[in-house]
């Protein structure tokens, strides 16, 4: 006699919660089957996993130049191959754009900065063929470009001032990794060096100072410092996300998806996942010394600030006792860590690492959990991927890297020249930049996507005739600089608004909003305030009191940096883990406790309000004002368009300067409205009243084009 399911209930011995229970504890187990779990022992062979034949894992080859119609459009192998793909599917490529467009859009993707009026007006009257050429090759020596394409690499790095968690304790000499970088992109630096020194400086035979600060890469993971922690399971968390960062920044896998158990998609098994890990396992974090010029005056300042900040906390101890504020022990807590905090040494100590002498072993942690040491492993590298050569009897991290930017490894190259097309035209051939994987998407051009990657990573072999980069950024930036296709202008156009709407075809260029940084870097640029020192520790802008009571529970320790210094790049903002600078965040800053490859990009309400309110924003608007009367255009109408040329790189249209001369006479007029019956009948009184209404007015102005979505916006 068959039962159904409530009368086998009513006969098991089981209550009907502990029935369900069971039901549904051996549907999730049958379901981890069906999904392809496996125990951790089973480790199964990756060469028969899915995904084992995925287009990423096939090493790229030296594609020939496709057949293509229009040849007189091209200008370098880029646009064979992308034009090969519009004639495919019928569709024409877009015209060059303007000489002021041109130049405004190299001089944001390779400086992060705006052109003068007078170098776009000298490009615009100069007609000799190779002009174009010669400002690439001005913006690539410029120092301004390691600044901007060192903030990419720092977004791929999770770089921050401070370990993270809720102590968030700072971190002095963090940025000697992010000046290395800076000096390292401007000194063009081959990038499979540039790798070899991130991930093994320390181990090169006679390491430089400049490469064990290299290999600080890793020592950027976050640290908990709090009192009763586990450091043995924070250490672990660290060379996990040693891992997992490695993974993203120059395979483009999501490793961090097998510490817990096989991939669930690529063919990557946990057992080499802890094979990975077994890399980071055997060193030991250090403290190198790094003498910097200047080390004993930068002491000093910083005592300063310590000391500022030491009094604001004592005062807020004092406030808060008077009135028996519940936040008193919490800032009692926080000027204790202050205290330990205090700067004592005037010489710069550059994180890094030092391998053991001895192996240290490493096991797999059953389900994730280090506290379940697994079978043992020895250092490796995915079966999928090409055989890794070691100098020793066993593995190292120099050995990794090594491998990493061998002529074998058939992503390494493919993830780095993405990365490059990314930001030079807002989207990559793969839209997925961290997912190279089965789940990531295909590339849209993926004969180009090879030919680049083999030209990028070849070393003047002279059996291969094509371009040969040599691991050289600036030469892989020239060529895609240099090419019609990165010229194309960005005008949409509407008969590919349903066919191609996100512009996978690059049948035009792409314009997107400035970055986070750039945001603050062009408006700091035309007021006039920008200081372009290079290097050097972090600022903290201002913040109000109430946000920096947000970190720690209190224990924020925040000193808002004054004179010229609180004017520097954005790049050089004090990044606290816990408590991110707000305006930066407002504008889609990467977060720095874990690897982006690509930033989220918004307008939103809360952007358009921040850059009319706050004070940073005023300032520039102030100073822009102040440009605009101090220039040597006698009318209101030509200084108008004097700052509007600053702005944008181009003149404006008769009906813009109409409207912009309405909006200032309108603001002139209510700010003498303002004023009237308070000034006195001195002719100098008069004259200082008019000067004041003219910079009311002139800020109005300013505010109106620093908002202007063309200014904002990489055409």
């Amino acid at each position: 006699m068959k039962l159904n399911v409530r009368e086998r209930n009513r006969v098991s011995l089981l209550p009907p919660t502990l029935v369900m229970l069971r039901n549904v504890i051996i549907l999730n187990f049958l379901s981890l089957l069906l999904a392809g779990w496996r125990p951790a022992a089973a480790a199964p062979d990756t060469a028969s996993m899915p995904g084992a034949s995925h287009w990423a894992f096939v090493p790229p080859s030296a594609r020939e130049l496709p057949v293509i119609k229009n040849r007189r459009w091209v200008r370098n192998e880029i646009d064979w191959f992308l034009l090969a793909r519009l004639e495919r599917d019928g569709v024409e490529p877009s015209p060059e754009a303007d000489r002021r467009t041109l130049i405004r859009r190299l001089s944001l993707d390779l400086i992060g900065l705006p052109p003068p009026p007078e170098q776009v007006r000298q490009f615009v009257d100069d007609q000799s063929p190779n002009s174009y050429e010669r400002l690439v090759d001005s913006l690539l020596a410029s120092p301004q470009f390691g600044e901007r394409w060192a903030r990419h690499w720092l977004d791929l790095a999770r770089y921050a001032d401070t370990s993270g968690y809720q102590i968030d304790r700072p971190r002095p000499y963090a940025w000697l990794f992010r000046d290395w970088v800076i000096h390292a992109v401007n000194d063009d630096l081959p990038f499979d060096q540039f790798t070899i020194e991130q991930l093994a400086g320390d181990l090169l035979p006679e390491a430089t100072i400049e490469q064990k600060t290299a290999a600080g890469f890793h020592r950027l993971t976050l640290s908990n410092h709090e009192d009763g922690v586990d450091a043995a399971e924070f250490q672990c968390k660290a060379k996990v996300d040693r891992v997992s960062t490695t993974g993203t920044a120059w395979l483009g896998l999501t490793l961090g998806c097998a510490e817990c158990h096989n991939h669930k998609y690529d063919p990557v098994s946990q057992r080499e996942f802890y094979q990975f890990y077994a890399f980071f396992n055997n060193a030991d974090e250090v403290e190198v010394p790094a003498p910097q010029s200047g080390d004993a005056a930068r002491v000093e300042r910083e005592r300063k600030d310590w000391k500022a900040e030491q009094a604001r906390l004592r005062a807020q101890i004092d406030d808060y006792a008077k009135t028996r504020d519940a936040r008193l022990a919490s800032a009692k807590r926080a000027l204790a860590r202050h205290h330990r905090a205090e700067p004592k040494s005037g010489e710069a100590k550059a994180p890094s690492f030092q391998e053991y002498t001895n192996a240290a072993r490493a096991r797999i942690h059953v389900r994730g959990d280090f506290l379940r040491p697994g079978e043992e492993v020895s250092a490796g590298v995915p079966a999928i991927l090409p055989v890794l050569s070691r100098r020793g009897s066993t593995a190292d991290r120099l050995d990794l890297a090594r491998w990493l930017v061998s002529p074998a490894n058939p992503l390494t190259a493919r993830v780095a020249v993405n990365h490059v097309w990314l930001h030079l035209f807002g989207r990559g051939l793969v839209n997925t930049p961290d997912d190279f994987g089965t789940r990531g998407e295909m590339p849209s051009h993926s004969e180009l996507l090879d030919w680049l990657a083999v030209a990028f990573s070849s070393k003047g072999n002279p059996d291969r005739e094509f371009s040969k980069l040599g691991w050289s950024r600036k030469e892989l930036i020239r060529l895609i600089v240099n090419s019609a296709s990165y010229r194309q202008s960005s005008r949409v156009r509407p008969e590919l608004q349903a066919r191609d709407p996100l512009n996978v075809l690059l049948a035009r260029q792409n314009r997107f909003r400035l970055e986070s940084e750039v945001v603050r870097d062009v408006c700091l640029t035309v007021g006039g305030l920008l200081n372009e020192d290079i290097g050097g520790p972090s600022f903290r802008p201002y913040l109000p009191e109430d946000v920096k009571q947000l970190g720690s529970a209190g224990a924020f320790s925040w000193t808002d940096t004054e004179g010229p210094e609180k004017y520097r790049r954005g790049l050089y903002i004090f990044a606290q883990r816990t408590v991110p600078y707000p305006t930066a965040m407002t504008f889609d800053q990467a977060d720095p406790n874990q690897p982006c490859a690509r930033r989220e990009r918004s307008n939103t309400p809360l952007q358009a309000l921040t850059l009319l309110n706050h004070g940073l924003f005023v300032e520039c608007a102030e100073g822009l004002s102040r440009r605009m009367s101090g220039s040597m255009s006698n009318g209101v109408r030509q200084r108008i368009a004097h700052a509007f040329e600053l702005c944008l790189s181009r003149e404006p249209t008769r009906a813009e300067l109409d409207r912009l001369e309405r909006l200032y006479d309108a603001q002139f007029k209510m700010a003498c409205a303002s004023q009237s019956g308070l000034a006195s009948n001195s002719a100098a009184s008069q004259r200082n009243a008019i000067a004041s209404d003219e910079a009311t007015a002139g800020r109005a102005l300013a505010q109106v084009l620093l908002n202007l979505d063309e200014f904002l916006t990489r055409e």
